[in-house]
C-alpha cells in the first residue's frame, strides 16, 4: 500500500492551476505546501482545493507570499496530521515563516542525541565556470 496515493510538485499559482488541482483531487483532504519560488513558506493540511482558494484571495494574509505550490493526497487521512508535523520538525522555523503553529511529533518517541561536539566539516569548492565560445 502506497503513503501518498496522489501529488503534484511546484505548480505554478493560477486559475488554472487551481481548477485543475479541484477537478484532480475534487474535495479530497491532504497536505499542502506554499512556495515562494523554491523555498516553502507555509505547510498545512485538510480540504486541499478550498484550502488553497482561501490561500489566494486578496483578504488572506498569505495571498501575496507565495507563487507556486504542492499537493499530495494520503491514502490514509488519519496519517496527515503526523506527516504535516514531520514536514514542520523538518524544516527550519523560519523557512515557514507563514505557519502559526509548529510540528509537534509525540515528545516520547523523541531520541535525544548523545554528545553536542560537532566536527568541522568544510565545503567543496566549486569549479570555474567554463566559458562558451
Amino acid at each position: 500500500m502506497s503513503l501518498v496515493k496522489a501529488f503534484g510538485l511546484q505548480w505554478p499559482r493560477n486559475q488554472e492551476n487551481l481548477d485543475e488541482l479541484e477537478d484532480l483531487a475534487g474535495h479530497k483532504s491532504g497536505i499542502y505546501i506554499l512556495y515562494h519560488g523554491a523555498m516553502p513558506v507555509y505547510i498545512g493540511r485538510g480540504m486541499m482545493s478550498s484550502r488553497l482558494k482561501q490561500h489566494s484571495h486578496e483578504v488572506s494574509r498569505k495571498n501575496q507570499y507565495w507563487d507556486r505550490f504542492s499537493w499530495f493526497v494520503v491514502a490514509n487521512t488519519k496519517y496527515e496530521r503526523e506527516l504535516e508535523s514531520l514536514l514542520l520538525e523538518a524544516l527550519p522555523f523560519y523557512v515557514r515563516s507563514l505557519n502559526k503553529q509548529t510540528g509537534r511529533l509525540p515528545r516520547k518517541n523523541l531520541h535525544k542525541h548523545a554528545s553536542d561536539d560537532l566536527n568541522y566539516v568544510a565545503l567543496p569548492t566549486l569549479p570555474p565556470l567554463r566559458r562558451k565560445r
